[in-house]
């Protein structure tokens, strides 16, 4: 075995495979003897802060001088008795520098790896808002289209250990495959887990809805877990019926997902919804003049429309008129 490598290995520096190779060698035969004589040499020559400031040589030095018998003596068992006696201490002496240097690296090497991940264990955060689409493409091929008002965060290590995502607001997931780091997704109390698949995710106001496009989901609620099929979907509010248990039916996907490719699509939604809708999607100001009815459903889809030409159609179904100054806008009779 190479000097060098046994080295590195006792301070704590050798790459995981030189400390694969030393540790291979250890087992082998003959190995103890070479590493003894290695561990003395660089025992001897250690700086006195490598080894914490002590003496070992005087201390060996001391534990001759103590069992050192007079001169005289010729008794050849007792000759023996010292011999035997000596190698037994600097054995136990090599052992213990051994065993110190061992565990100083290994402590030096955790403190290395702590620091390095509280550096890397940083929080990113994205926010959008009103009106505003952010498109994400993650380490691994992930890609994630947030909609307008959302936040997303996740770890500056994604990737590597795990594959984190926490959203508040809605977002869209094409998830890569990788067996052996499923991806989750965390919304409040909400934990869906996926391998690769593709899933829209919605929580607001204490509503919930994970639906499943592609592949194969699972949804747990503390402990309350259940499997999506493409086509399903699961729905929870925290404060409506649904509160302990989810509630799971099937969606139209171009209803639930045309958010993404700038599609609104209205099934018998309240007026009044749609406005709320319009006015985040757009970042104005909704004002709406006594005497409307926001109650009225509204039935419709909009493809890539701007917001003049979203009332313009409306208002002729429910007869209102607006007008639009800069962000704010005004909806009368």
């Amino acid at each position: 075995m190479e000097e060098n490598k046994i080295t590195k290995f006792l301070k704590g520096t050798a790459s995981p495979q030189e400390e694969h190779e030393v540790r291979e060698w250890l087992m082998q035969p003959g190995s103890r003897k070479e590493f003894d004589e290695l561990i003395e040499s660089y025992w001897k020559k250690a700086a006195p802060s490598t080894i914490d400031e002590v003496d070992y040589d005087g201390m060996l030095r001391d534990i001759h001088k103590r069992m050192q018998l007079p001169s005289q003596v010729s008794n050849s068992g007792r000759r023996v008795f010292i011999y035997k006696s000596l190698r037994v201490a600097a054995s136990l002496l090599l052992f213990v520098f051994c065993s110190y240097v061992l565990v100083e690296s290994y402590r030096d090497r955790n403190a290395r790896t702590s620091d390095q991940t509280q550096v890397q264990r940083i929080i990113t955060t994205k926010t959008t808002g009103p009106g505003e689409k952010l498109t994400l493409v993650m380490s691994d091929k992930t890609r994630i289209i947030v909609n307008s008002e959302s936040e997303i965060s996740f770890f500056s290590d994604y990737g590597i250990n795990d594959r984190l995502i926490k959203i508040k607001g809605e977002a869209f997931f094409d998830v890569a495959p990788d067996p052996s780091r499923p991806f989750k997704v965390i919304t409040d109390k909400v934990t869906t887990t996926a391998l690769g698949t593709e899933f829209n995710v919605y929580s607001r106001n204490h509503d919930y809805r994970i639906a499943l496009v592609e592949g194969k989901v699972a949804v747990d609620k503390i402990g309350n877990q259940i499997e999506l099929t493409p086509g399903l979907m699961a729905l929870w509010n925290s404060k409506g019926i649904t509160r302990d248990d989810f509630a799971v039916q099937s969606f139209d996907i171009e209803k639930i997902t045309g958010w993404k490719e700038g599609n609104l699509i209205f099934e018998r939604k309240r007026f009044g919804d749609v406005l709320d809708d319009l006015a985040g999607w757009y970042s104005v100001d909704i004002q709406v003049e006594e005497g409307i009815d926001v109650n009225k459903k509204v039935i419709g889809t909009f493809q890539n429309k701007n917001l003049q030409d979203i009332l313009t159609g409306l208002s002729f179904s429910l007869d209102f008129s607006f007008t639009i100054d800069n962000n704010r806008v005004h909806i009368k009779k």
